[in-house]
């Protein structure tokens, strides 16, 4: 019998909940629970605002969302409401009560959200570097509904067929008799898989391909010759998508790396179950208000469009002129000069 428990001890890891903040939660520190919490539910507030002003603005326009990198961006921003509207609350509930007070179903939920989140945002980010790949060496947005279609349904597709099979084979849920929380236990090695899934391969392709767009359009820039390379408004077409590449890609590695570097350390020391295992209560609660700060910083990084920006711009300006002008056509300024932005890019 003790022979048995031992096999499957050594088969399955207890961990607390990963994404939650539960782990020696007392009593003596509500008041800084309760005061990160508050923070929480700002940035949740503020996510959830910029990525629906954001996906409104790209949806509402005929122009921007005839444009490939305009959808590809919309896609991101969807993937960064799930995070803001939904993980985000239940983090500050949990942070609130001191503990995980819902059911086991619904932590089971919010984890495999959380992975699955994590890869398709990630996967998202290499889907719109691709798009800018593809102008960069062709200097024209695809029309091919295939390329387009791939481009949107593939972060969703691969990230679930990459997270779920790790996750629901890997994995089980249980609520805590000691402290009531909820409990993820984990096969052997499972979960580091799922992290590698879920986050360090994808963030590893964006790098790479940010790397080769960089060298790109260095080369583009000083070696190019051919004449429809040349014209100011290329250049500047090649510049935005640059700028939009880099913000992008450094803000979804950046913000989430320190979170799962820090949950490998946790992970491997307790592998190893060295004295004094496990991360400070503030190191985690850094970590994690950098990954619910991404849903907020991620949509302004489109603003690097040009388009988008003026896409904004017309919307308040058409507003405005609605409480002033009502039914007037003089409300309609601006229009032409998006819709002809827009047919340039």
């Amino acid at each position: 019998m003790a022979s048995s428990q031992q096999d499957n001890a050594s088969m399955e890891e207890t961990m607390q909940n990963s994404t939650l903040l539960t782990q020696g939660l007392g009593l003596a520190d509500n008041r800084d629970h309760l005061q990160l919490c508050v923070v929480h539910i700002l940035l949740a507030l503020w996510g959830c605002l910029a990525n629906s002003s954001q996906i409104v603005n790209i949806l509402f326009s005929r122009q921007l969302r005839s444009q490939l990198k305009n959808v590809c961006f919309l896609n991101l921003c969807l993937v960064e409401l799930v995070n803001a509207g939904f993980l985000c609350p239940l983090y500050s509930d949990t942070l609130m009560q001191g503990t995980w007070r819902h059911s086991v179903t619904t932590c089971v939920v919010y984890e495999l959200t959380f992975y699955t989140q994590v890869c398709v945002s990630t996967l998202g980010v290499l889907a719109v570097l691709l798009e800018r790949f593809y102008y960069l060496l062709t200097l024209r947005t695809s029309q091919v509904k295939v390329w387009s279609t791939a481009l949107l349904a593939t972060p969703w597709l691969l990230g679930l067929l990459l997270v779920l099979p790790l996750f629901w084979y890997g994995s089980s849920a249980r609520l805590s008799l000691v402290s009531g929380s909820c409990e993820i236990i984990w096969k052997k090695h499972y979960q580091t898989l799922t992290i590698f899934a879920s986050f360090f391969c994808p963030a590893f392709l964006d790098l790479a391909l940010v790397a080769a767009l960089v060298m790109m359009h260095v080369m583009l820039s000083v070696v190019a010759r051919k004449p429809e390379f040349q014209s100011n408004q290329d250049r500047t077409v090649l510049c935005e998508s640059l700028r939009v590449m880099l913000l992008t890609s450094f803000t979804c590695v950046l913000l989430q790396f320190p979170f799962f570097l820090v949950l490998l350390l946790d992970m491997f020391c307790q592998r190893e179950q060295s004295a004094g295992c496990g991360q400070p209560e503030g190191t985690w609660a850094g970590v994690m208000m950098l990954i619910m700060l991404k849903p907020g910083v991620t949509p302004l990084t489109g603003l690097a469009y040009s388009d988008l920006r003026r896409g904004f711009y017309v919307f308040w300006r058409r507003e405005k002129c609605r409480e002033v002008y009502t039914g007037s056509e003089l409300c309609s300024v601006g229009q032409s000069q998006l819709t002809l932005q827009s047919s340039l890019m």
